[in-house]
């Protein structure tokens, strides 16, 4: 899969994730700036009172429509951005002002293209209390007689906004990610020079099984070598190439294996 429809998938996903906790949040937070309500517990209480605890998920479908298409175009655009950048500097990595630089662009564009989306759930919010549907809210916004252009109220802060927030947030984004790709190659450096491919996790099962001794007694020499080989296939065994991976890494193979020896 190309790296910017994984990008487009991932951020997606995440984002449907992340509204089942962010909507009610955002709810109470909303109504208070809207001078609804005087503090996001009275706003909490209030709505719960009103409208039941569904009054708390008011908006989550303009919600997920809204963050769900705005991540997966904004880790696009950023991936899609990243990838021409190493096309057209012959694999420079990009530099810090370049990172800041396609962030920036990544986060506006998905700004602007979810601004309509965004009016329509801070409408829905604000009035939460009476369950407003995302018909009804989008017909409210109508009756103003200005045609499409209260959709798009607030698009120029909002696309500022969100591109110096993603400029920042994929600065450390790109930091982290080179952390652990060091850490990573580093480690299946560590197996190669054992003389186990870091891919080939079944060759390094058998190889690490057929290192265990194959008599064990009960004294405690034998059991602290079994529990050192078992150590030792736990590391072998670590997916290569993931996000599972990239975690993993966090504590070095070589300082792990040293300290429990």
């Amino acid at each position: 899969m190309h790296e910017g429809a994984s990008a487009f998938v991932a951020g997606a996903t995440a984002a449907l994730g992340s509204s089942v906790v962010k909507v009610p949040l955002a709810v109470c937070i909303r109504s208070v700036q809207a001078g609804v309500y005087k503090n996001v517990f009275h706003a909490g209480k209030s709505i719960v009172n009103a409208a039941g605890v569904r009054g708390l998920f008011t908006g989550f479908l303009p919600t997920v429509l809204e963050d769900v298409p705005d991540m997966a175009v904004k880790f696009a655009v950023y991936e899609s951005l990243r990838k021409l950048h190493i096309n057209m500097r012959d694999g420079r990595p990009a530099n810090i002002a370049e990172d800041l630089i396609m962030g920036g662009v990544a986060g506006a564009a998905a700004a602007a293209a979810t601004t309509p989306l965004d009016v329509v759930k801070t409408v829905m919010m604000c009035t939460a209390s009476s369950r407003p549907t995302l018909i009804s809210a989008a017909k409210s916004i109508m009756r103003e007689g200005k045609g499409m252009k209260p959709f798009f109220r607030g698009v120029g802060p909002r696309a500022l906004s969100n591109g110096l927030n993603s400029a920042i947030f994929f600065c450390f984004f790109e930091a982290i990610r080179q952390v652990l790709i060091k850490k990573q190659d580093a480690a299946a450096a560590a197996l190669l020079a054992e003389g186990i491919h870091p891919n080939n996790k079944r060759a390094a099962k058998k190889q690490e099984l057929n290192a265990v001794p194959k008599v064990f007694g009960r004294s405690e020499e034998n059991k602290s070598r079994l529990e050192q080989q078992q150590q030792r296939e736990a590391a072998a065994l670590r997916p290569a190439g993931t996000a599972a991976a990239c975690l993993s890494l966090a504590l070095p193979v070589d300082n792990w294996l040293s300290n429990s020896e």
